[in-house]
């Protein structure tokens, strides 16, 4: 009987976040293909839209006094940057189709 690569012995490696780790939503990202240390690279810039609330106003009425908006600000929110080296670009990319793939599978499955 052959072993699946699943009962081969193997070595665990801990993960652990940098003090400047980030765990945000992000939807949206640029990306600029690079010279980095004399290597080609890429460099991605992760964001999302974001408002921030300026003020409220607050103004009476028959029945007292009522809130309403006030100044907001519409910006994009960039939470995070990564660069790296082509070979680790085409691996992360090949993982994303895979995923996308995975996910729109079970997406499918569950429409039938």
């Amino acid at each position: 009987m052959e072993k699946s690569v699943a009962d081969q012995p193997g070595i665990t490696i801990q993960h652990v976040k940098s003090g400047n780790f980030t765990d945000e939503q992000i939807d949206q990202f640029d990306a600029f293909a690079i010279n980095w240390n004399g290597q080609e690279a890429i460099h991605l810039t992760f964001g999302r839209t974001s408002i921030e609330v300026k003020n409220s106003k607050f103004v009476p009425t028959e029945h007292g006094t009522e809130r309403e908006s006030g100044d907001v600000e519409i910006f994009r929110l960039d939470v995070g940057a990564v660069c790296m080296p082509i070979e680790t670009a085409k691996e992360l990319a090949e993982t994303l189709n895979r995923m996308i793939l995975q996910s729109e599978a079970r997406r499918a499955a569950n429409e039938q």
